[in-house]
């Protein structure tokens, strides 16, 4: 309930209208670790089912113009979304099967990456890392899968 209070009021010091559809919406995503917007919309219209996915999807663009919730297009599944306002960085490791996502946070990663961006005189503004692989229990239910590639998603726009 903090987190959703705080959101507010940082949308509130840029401009930001937030209506009780928007304040609805606001409150579900924070709820979440990573959510689809699909996800987002099912959830809302169990509470309300007067809120169009127009609103969910408007809404969550909004929220990600206002750098509340950051969008993650991970090659093999739907776009993910998360909340990340006063979230400390980090990086995801993506199950291609089950789609679990694992947040997780590398010291030796970000000086690595610190050191290439100096050897090629860049000046880092952002970076994610995305890992993908198949988790422990997938590696079990599906063995022969471990050594198959699996199938890039592409993403239908539904707004």
């Amino acid at each position: 309930m903090k987190r959703f209070v705080e959101v507010e009021q940082l949308l509130r010091t840029k401009g930001v209208r937030l209506t009780d559809q928007r304040r609805l919406v606001l409150r579900r995503a924070v709820a979440y670790l990573h959510f689809t917007a699909e996800e987002l919309v099912k959830d809302v219209q169990v509470i309300d089912p007067s809120v169009a996915r127009g609103t969910v999807y408007r809404t969550l663009a909004l929220l990600h113009e206002a750098g509340v919730v950051e969008k993650h297009d991970f090659r093999y599944g739907p776009p993910n979304y998360e909340v990340t306002f006063a979230k400390a960085h980090h990086d995801h490791l993506m199950c291609v099967q089950c789609g679990e996502i694992i947040e997780f946070q590398e010291p030796r990663v970000e000086v690595l990456q610190d050191q290439v961006v100096k050897r090629y005189g860049y000046q880092l503004l952002s970076h994610t890392h995305k890992l993908y692989g198949l988790c422990g229990a997938c590696q079990r239910a599906h063995p022969k899968r471990a050594h198959g590639h699996p199938h890039l998603h592409v993403e239908e726009v539904v707004a």
